[in-house]
C-alpha cells in the first residue's frame, strides 16, 4: 500500500493547471493515495487569461463542440474518473442561446447553440471555473488542495531535495515537485512606460480589450498591424465594440461577405496592414459526421525510419518531413473530391487507404491526379507572397478581397465538404505527427529555426485564422469604407517625429504609395523570451540557472528548454529533476501548446500532464500497476 504523503505545488491556475489537478484527482479516484496540492495563483482555478468580463464580440477560435475540461479514454492514457459536459453541452444544459447579431449569448433568447458555433470567450471562462469546482468536488479523502491567492516570486532547490516556492505574501511552500503552468506569462505584465507613454501613440500590447484601445478617439486614423486573431480582436473592438453592427445583405451583395456594416459614428478609420500581405484563411464550419482520417504518409513509423538515417536522429525538416506533409494534404484533397462525387466519405477514405497500402502513396497520388485533375495548393507551404509585386494599391486590394472571398466560400462549405479545407485541415488533424517531429531528438538546428520561423507562421495563416464570421465582417468593413488596406505587404513603418503622424510606405507595389495614421496598434502576439523579462518568475529562474531558453542557444523559438517529461534544462544542459514546465512557455521544445483539450481525441495537454506527474510521483506507477 502507498502510505507516504506526497506534496506538490502547481504555479499557475489556468487550463494547464486545471489539467494537472484533473489528472491527480482521477488517479486518486482510481487507486487512492495521499497527496497535498498547493495551488499558487491570484485567479481562481480554470479560466486563466480567459476573462469573464470580456464583451461577447470577442470570440473563441475553436467551435464549442471541440472544447472540454474533462478527460475521456480517447484523450489520455490514464484514468478518466471525473466526467462532465463539453462546452457545447454545458451551454445547452443552461439553455444559453445566440442572439440575432450572431455573437451575443444569453439565456432563453435567440436560436439554440450549435456544436460548430464560435462562442464568446467569457463563456469559456465561466465553464472552466465551473469545471474546476466539479473536479475538486469529486476528489476523494486523501486529496488535499491548498490555494494560495498570490504569486510565486522564485522557486529554489530545497535543502534536502525537492523544491521551495517563495510567494509574494512572504510565505514559502515546500514540495516534492513543482509544476509551472503560467501560460502566456507576459500578456498582462505591466507595460513599460518608456515604450507606451512616449507620446508616439503606439499600442504594443492590445490586451486586455477593450480598455487597451480606449485612447483611440472616434475619427482617428489607426494602423492595425497584423492579420491574425489578435488583429481581428482589435478590429472588432474598434467597430462592434464601439456600437457598430453588421446586417445581412441580399444574396450576392458586397464582396462575398454577405453583410452590410452599419456604423455608430464612434469608430476610428482603420488601416489594416500585414507583413505577409495575405489574408488569413478562415476557420471552416465543422459539418456533422465529418470524419478525421488517420495519416497515410506522415506516420509515426515513417518518422522513426527517417530518424535512423540522420545524425543523432535529428531530422532535416525541409528534406525529410515537408514532402510528407505536402503529400498528406494532397491525398486529403483528392479523397474529399472522391467523397463529394460518390457521397460516401467513409468509402473514399477506405479507397485511399487501400491504394496507399497496396501501391504506395506516390502511385496513389498519381492515380488521383489522373482521375480528379490538378491539385490547386501546390507550393502553398513554401510560397513567399510578399515577394510578389502588384502594380498599385488598387490592384493589391482587388487581389486581397478576391482571395478572402474565395476562402470564405470554402469555409462556409466547411470540413467534410470543401476539398481545399480538408487539405488544409491536415495541418491541424496531424498536429501530433508534427509534435513527434519536434520532440527529442527533434530537428537539426537549421530546421528548428525554419520550423518555428517560416513554417509555423504559414500554418497559422492557413488553419489558425479567424472565425469565418470575422472574415465576412472584414469584407463588410471594406465595403463600408470604415477599414481600408495598407499599402501592400511588408510596409515600412516609420515612427513620427515630434507631434507628427505614423507613416506606412509600400515595399511591394510597382508604384510607391503610403498611408499616414494617428495611431499604430501592433496586433500580433510575440511572447518575449523569458530571459528578456527579468522581473517575471520565469526570468528569475533563467537568471538563476534553473532554466534556459532556446534563444540562449541561438534559436529563433523563444520557449524554455525542457525534456519530453517537462523537466527544465539549465544552461549547461543540466536537467532539473523536480522542476517541471508545461504550456505555451515551452513552445520550441514542443509544438503548439496554445489550446484547451477536445473531447474524443488525443489531448497533448493532458498527455503532457500525465507524463510529468508519472515522472515526478512514483506513487502513480504503483497505483497504475495495482489497477492494471
Amino acid at each position: 500500500m502507498v502510505t507516504r504523503e506526497h506534496v506538490i505545488a502547481v504555479v499557475g491556475a489556468g487550463s494547464r493547471g486545471l489539467g494537472i489537478v484533473e489528472r491527480l484527482v482521477s488517479h486518486c479516484l482510481a487507486a487512492p493515495f495521499p497527496i497535498t496540492v498547493h495551488l499558487v495563483d491570484t485567479q481562481p482555478l480554470g479560466p486563466g487569461f480567459h476573462r469573464a468580463d470580456q464583451p461577447d464580440h470577442l470570440l473563441l477560435n475553436t467551435v464549442c463542440g471541440q472544447v472540454t475540461a474533462f478527460a475521456d479514454e480517447e484523450m489520455v492514457e490514464g484514468p478518466a474518473e471525473v466526467r462532465g459536459p463539453s462546452l457545447y453541452e454545458w451551454c445547452r444544459e443552461r439553455d444559453l442561446r445566440v442572439a440575432a447579431d450572431g455573437y451575443t449569448v444569453r439565456a432563453e433568447d435567440g436560436r439554440e447553440i450549435r456544436p460548430n458555433d464560435f462562442l464568446p470567450r467569457r463563456l469559456l471562462s465561466e465553464y472552466l471555473a465551473w469545471a474546476a469546482e466539479r473536479v475538486i468536488a469529486a476528489a476523494p479523502a486523501g486529496f488535499a488542495l491548498i490555494r494560495h491567492h498570490t504569486t510565486a516570486t522564485d522557486i529554489q532547490r530545497g535543502p534536502d531535495g525537492g523544491e521551495r516556492v517563495l510567494l509574494a505574501d512572504g510565505t514559502c511552500v515546500t514540495a516534492d515537485a513543482v509544476f509551472v503552468t503560467v501560460g502566456h506569462h507576459s500578456l498582462y505584465l505591466p507595460v513599460d512606460p518608456d515604450t507606451e507613454a512616449d507620446g508616439s501613440r503606439s499600442i504594443s500590447r492590445p490586451y486586455p480589450l477593450p480598455g487597451a484601445l480606449d485612447g483611440i478617439a472616434p475619427g482617428d486614423e489607426v494602423a492595425v498591424l497584423g492579420m491574425g486573431l489578435t488583429a481581428m480582436d482589435v478590429v472588432a473592438g474598434l467597430t462592434l465594440g464601439r456600437g457598430g453592427r453588421h446586417e445581412p445583405l441580399p444574396e450576392g451583395g458586397g464582396h462575398g461577405g454577405g453583410l452590410r456594416y452599419v456604423p455608430s459614428g464612434r469608430e476610428p478609420r482603420i488601416v489594416l496592414a500585414t507583413r505577409s500581405g495575405v489574408p488569413s484563411r478562415s476557420r471552416p464550419r465543422l459539418n456533422p459526421g465529418r470524419i478525421r482520417f488517420a495519416p497515410l504518409v506522415l506516420t509515426p513509423e515513417r518518422i522513426r525510419d527517417l530518424r535512423r538515417g540522420r545524425e543523432g536522429g535529428r531530422l532535416d525538416f525541409r528534406a525529410d518531413v515537408l514532402p510528407l506533409v505536402e503529400a498528406e494534404m494532397e491525398l486529403a484533397y483528392h479523397r474529399a473530391v472522391l467523397a463529394r462525387e460518390t457521397g460516401d466519405p467513409e468509402g473514399a477514405g477506405a479507397e485511399f487507404a487501400l491504394r496507399s497500402r497496396t501501391s504506395g502513396w506516390e502511385r496513389a497520388l498519381a492515380t488521383a491526379r489522373e482521375q480528379h485533375g490538378p491539385y490547386p495548393l501546390h507550393g502553398l507551404l513554401t510560397a513567399q507572397p510578399a515577394d510578389r509585386q502588384w502594380r498599385d494599391q488598387d490592384e493589391y486590394a482587388a487581389w486581397f478581397t478576391a482571395q478572402m472571398g474565395e476562402d470564405l466560400a470554402q469555409a462556409r462549405e466547411g470540413l467534410g465538404v470543401s476539398p481545399v479545407k480538408e487539405a488544409l485541415e491536415v495541418l491541424r488533424d496531424q498536429r501530433d505527427a508534427l509534435r513527434a517531429v519536434v520532440d527529442d531528438p527533434g530537428l537539426d538546428a537549421a530546421s528548428l529555426d525554419y520550423f518555428f520561423g517560416e513554417f509555423t507562421a504559414t500554418v497559422n495563416r492557413l488553419v489558425i485564422g479567424p472565425q469565418l464570421e470575422r472574415s465576412a465582417e472584414l469584407l463588410s468593413l471594406l465595403d463600408a469604407g470604415v477599414l481600408r488596406l495598407g499599402p501592400g505587404p511588408r510596409p515600412k513603418v516609420i515612427a513620427p517625429s515630434g507631434q507628427g503622424r505614423w507613416r506606412l510606405e509600400s515595399t511591394c507595389l510597382a508604384r510607391p504609395e503610403s498611408a499616414e495614421t494617428d495611431w499604430v496598434v501592433h496586433a500580433y502576439l510575440a511572447e518575449p523570451s523569458a530571459d528578456r523579462l527579468p522581473a517575471s518568475l520565469l526570468g528569475r529562474l533563467v537568471a538563476a540557472g534553473r532554466a534556459s531558453t532556446l534563444t540562449g542557444q541561438g534559436r529563433r523559438a523563444a520557449g524554455l528548454r525542457v525534456t519530453r517529461e517537462g523537466r527544465g534544462i539549465g544552461p549547461a544542459g543540466d536537467v532539473q529533476p523536480t522542476l517541471f514546465f508545461l504550456g505555451p512557455h515551452t513552445e520550441g521544445s514542443s509544438y503548439y501548446n496554445h489550446y484547451v483539450p477536445s473531447p474524443g481525441a488525443p489531448s497533448r495537454a493532458l498527455q503532457d500532464a500525465e507524463l510529468a506527474l508519472r515522472t515526478a510521483l512514483p506513487a502513480l506507477h504503483t497505483t497504475n500497476q495495482r489497477t492494471a
